[in-house]
Order: C-alpha cells, then structure tokens, then sequence
C-alpha cells in the first residue's frame, strides 16, 4: 500500500518591485561643476609647437574649439592635429610621464 505524503502550503505574499529596463545604472548628466579636475579650466587656451607650427587650443565649456571646429574631447583634438590615435594630455604634456622605480 503506497501512501501519500501532504505538504502544508505555504502563502507567501508577492511584493511587486520596479523593475528597470537596462542592467546598467542611469546615466548621470554632466555639469560644469562635474568636470574632469585633470583637464584645464575653461577660458584656458593651451599652446604647442608641433612641426614648426604654433597650436592653440580655446578651452570651452562645450569641449575644445581648434581652427574654429568644437571637438569634444582633448584626444579628438590631437588625433586631428598629427592624423592618428594619440592621448590628448600626453599631445599637450599635461600628463607627467610616470618614473620609473
């Protein structure tokens, strides 16, 4: 003779979440008062000599304004200036080069 076993069912009450439609956290909007430290203040101009040429970069609340184009970062800048990938900061040596021990 088999038997069958009952289990007490347990009621458990569903909690309702909001559930958000990216995994990623929001995106924060940037600011002026959010801007990277590292890069210079607004109103800055940054000069270079490169390849007996005088550059001079307007730092601008919108990014960096070059031969009266806006570009968004530093690096767009000095990509545009020498024709390949380059850090911006190490174009214009505002980077210190790291010691090494």
């Amino acid at each position: 003779m088999v038997t069958k076993k009952t289990s007490k069912k347990t009621t458990k009450k569903k909690t309702t979440r909001k559930r958000s439609t990216s995994k990623r956290p929001a995106a924060k909007k940037t600011a002026a008062k959010d801007r990277d430290p590292r890069l210079p203040a607004v109103g800055d101009k940054l000069v270079r000599e490169f390849k007996g040429r005088n550059i001079e970069v307007l730092v601008t609340e919108d990014g960096f304004e070059y031969e009266d184009q806006t570009f968004k970062s530093i690096s767009a800048v000095a990509r545009r200036i020498v024709g390949y990938q380059i850090s911006g900061p190490v174009f214009f040596k505002l980077d210190k080069p790291s010691e090494k021990k």
